[in-house]
């Protein structure tokens, strides 16, 4: 199997789970900065501090708001060329999937926040990469992992009904500063919610990743070799 032109993927799986704790972590001190945001907008409908303080004292919610953002999106990238490589592996094995390479890219946007093609296709990805089944073999009716629904129920089900009840008490973007602390005052249950939730799907993901990294590698030959 040494000559055949199969894609490494243990450094990127490595680099997507960092990616994914580090946005964990980011979570965390998110939430932290809208509990301490919520004491300023309180301060603030009650009259005892100005808008130019309110702004000023929740900068750093704004600001870790902002590197969620980033760090969500450098996973993304990462966990897409990794799932690529997966896809492509398994094409070069003949193992006749369904979802080839190219919907590494785009099943994450169709359609839009649901994520249900990723999840049929890491579905996929985890029974092609059985190794216990010779090149060649019957892997369709392999079974696949809990990891793999829990992390779908985590990461796309519950985030998105938690969106739709904070979106049914969100405000303009053109919003007043006093309209801004009225909503963080309003959403810290939702957020709270939301940030346990978000690590739990961290979690799975990365026993995702793990785990099916591992198969993989099994299946390749890569595990036998040093990355």
């Amino acid at each position: 199997m040494g000559s055949v032109p199969l894609q490494r993927v243990g450094k990127l799986a490595t680099a997507t789970i960092i990616l994914t704790a580090a946005g964990a972590v980011v979570s965390l001190i998110t939430v932290w900065a809208s509990q301490a945001a919520q004491g300023d907008a309180e301060a603030l409908l009650d009259g005892t501090i100005s808008t130019d303080e309110f702004v000023e004292r929740a900068a750093p919610y704004a600001l870790m708001t902002g590197v969620q953002g980033v760090a969500t999106l450098a996973t993304a990238v990462v966990t897409i060329i990794w799932m690529y490589r997966l896809a492509k592996n398994h094409r070069t094995l003949h193992r006749g999937t369904t979802w080839g390479p190219g919907w590494a890219i785009g099943g994450w946007f169709l359609p839009p926040l649901l994520f249900v093609i990723p999840f049929l296709m890491f579905r996929e990805l985890w029974k092609a990469a059985d190794p216990d089944v010779p090149i060649g073999g019957d892997w369709k009716s392999s079974r696949v992992s809990p990891i793999v629904p829990l992390w779908f129920l985590l990461y796309s089900v519950i985030p998105i009904v938690l969106l739709v009840v904070q979106s049914s008490s969100g405000i303009n973007l053109g919003a007043s500063e006093r309209d801004l602390a009225q909503q963080i005052v309003d959403d810290q249950q939702a957020t709270i919610i939301a940030a346990v939730v978000a690590l739990a799907g961290a979690a799975a993901f990365i026993l995702l990743v793990r785990g099916l990294t591992d198969r993989h590698r099994r299946l390749t030959g890569e595990s036998t070799t040093q990355d």
